[in-house]
């Protein structure tokens, strides 16, 4: 009789917790919870300073691989003025920047054109300086080359057109304790992604 193969189980995802030094009463056991539901393992908790100046080592983490997921409790806890960040394409007219604020347009391979333009558009009403369109595959692997690039300090913006475009199995991600589905996505945009 044949044996099985043995299964070895996948190594639980690696999480770090984030949110305003001020309010850590508020968000920290609420992303505990979350962690502790979702079996993550628990590698940091980072209290961020007023000036966001432990942003820039979070990033350098994702990129080296050292955390998985970053649980925040809602958007509102991630500093507005960080680089780098993600920012939706809105549709009224976005406000300018200063100059040489450089960005990256991220969406799915099939309407690269459709996104691609309108992003072009937005980022030149903005200000922003387009170093590289990039055209996500299904199995979002392009998504660890942007954190990268950010973490290196290369690009400080990805804009894309709503957070479902965020493929919701790409790591390293954020997600917000709480939503359903996990991380910043809507249930359909999960379901597109799922059917890809």
């Amino acid at each position: 009789m044949r044996s099985q193969p043995t299964r070895h189980p996948s190594p639980p995802l690696r999480a770090a917790i984030y949110g305003p030094a001020r309010e850590i009463g508020r968000w920290q056991p609420t992303c505990t919870a979350w962690c502790d539901n979702r079996r993550y393992e628990m590698v940091s908790v980072i209290d961020e300073t007023p000036d966001a100046a432990r942003w820039s080592d979070l990033l350098h983490a994702m990129a080296d691989g050292d955390i998985d997921i970053v649980v925040i409790a809602s958007l509102a806890d991630l500093p507005p003025g960080r680089s780098a960040r993600v920012e939706i394409i809105g549709r009224r007219r976005p406000i300018r920047r200063r100059h040489g604020v450089r960005a990256v347009l991220y969406g799915p391979a099939e309407s690269v054109t459709q996104w691609g333009r309108r992003g072009l558009m937005w980022a030149d009403c903005a200000g922003l300086d387009v170093r590289d369109l990039v055209a996500e595959t299904p199995d979002a692997g392009e998504w660890p080359g942007v954190v990268q690039r950010m973490a290196m300090g290369e690009i400080d913006v990805v804009a894309m057109e709503s957070w479902g475009l965020l493929p919701p199995h790409r790591l390293p991600r954020i997600e917000v304790a709480g939503t359903s589905p996990p991380g910043l996505l809507r249930r359909r945009a999960a379901e597109w992604w799922r059917h890809q």
